[in-house]
C-alpha cells in the first residue's frame, strides 16, 4: 500500500475540510499552507530534535542489520505525522506533510485483551474526524509491523455519522510499517510503508515537554 495514500485516507474528506478552510479563514489557510511549503526547516524549527532524512536512512541500515530495538509496549502511545517522504526522493513530500498535519494525523497504538496491538490511523479537521481501527503485530528482527483494519467510523463532533465493518484482507496483503528507529525516550518514531515510503511521528503524551 502507498504510505501517502494509507496516511491521508480519504481524499474526499481532505478537498472538503481544506475547502471549509478556505471559505471559512482563507487568511489562516493561505499562511499555514505557505509557511509549511518552506520545507524541513519549519519543522526542524518546531521540533529541533527530530532527525533529517539522511540520518533516518543511516538508522534504516543499521536496523536491516542489526534490528531497531522496538517493541510492543515502546510503540504504546498517540504519535502524530510530522514529515513523509516518497520512495527514492531526498526531498519531503511537502503537499502530503503539510496536508496531513494540517488534519492532525495519528497513528494511536495500544494492546488489546488478547495483548495484540490495537491500531487506530485517524484524521480530524475541526468536529469532522474518520478513524480506522484494527490490529496489528511486531513480526521479525527489524521488525516489521503488519495490520489490518476491520472498523471505518465517520464522526461530527460526539455524533457517530457512519461506522461499517471492513474486509479483513489476507495476510500476505496486510499493509506494514518497517519500523527504522524509536527515540530513546520515544519522542519520535520512523519506519517505511510497504509502498517504500518514509514516515516520521512525534508521540503525543512527550511532545509538549521533549520535543520543542
Amino acid at each position: 500500500m502507498n504510505l501517502t495514500k494509507f496516511l491521508l485516507i480519504d481524499a474526499s474528506l481532505i478537498l472538503l475540510g481544506v475547502a471549509l478552510l478556505l471559505l471559512l479563514k482563507p487568511s489562516k489557510a493561505k499562511a499555514f499552507l505557505l509557511e509549511d511549503f518552506k520545507g524541513n526547516e519549519v519543522a526542524n524549527q518546531t521540533f529541533r530534535n527530530l532527525p533529517v532524512q539522511q540520518k533516518l536512512l543511516e538508522l534504516e541500515k543499521i536496523a536491516q542489520k542489526d534490528g531497531s530495538g522496538i517493541t510492543p509496549d515502546s510503540l504504546i502511545g498517540l504519535w502524530k505525522f510530522t514529515s513523509v517522504w516518497k520512495k527514492g526522493t531526498e526531498k519531503e513530500d511537502l503537499i502530503a506533510s503539510s496536508l496531513l498535519r494540517l488534519f492532525s494525523a495519528s497513528l494511536e497504538i495500544e494492546k488489546d485483551q488478547s495483548n495484540q496491538l490495537a491500531i487506530t490511523n485517524s484524521i480530524q479537521f475541526g468536529l469532522l474526524s474518520i478513524r480506522f481501527t484494527g490490529t496489528g503485530k511486531l513480526k521479525g528482527k527489524q521488525p516489521l509491523l503488519p495490520f489490518f483494519f476491520e472498523c471505518i467510523e465517520l464522526k461530527a463532533g460526539s455524533v457517530k455519522v457512519l461506522s461499517r465493518s471492513l474486509k479483513i484482507p489476507d495476510e500476505k496483503d496486510w499493509p506494514f510499517f518497517a519500523l527504522i528507529s524509536m527515540e530513546k525516550n520515544s519522542t519520535w518514531l520512523s519506519a517505511r510503508g510497504r509502498g517504500g515510503g518514509l514516515a516520521l511521528w512525534i508521540n503525543s503524551s512527550k511532545s509538549d515537554n521533549e520535543v520543542n
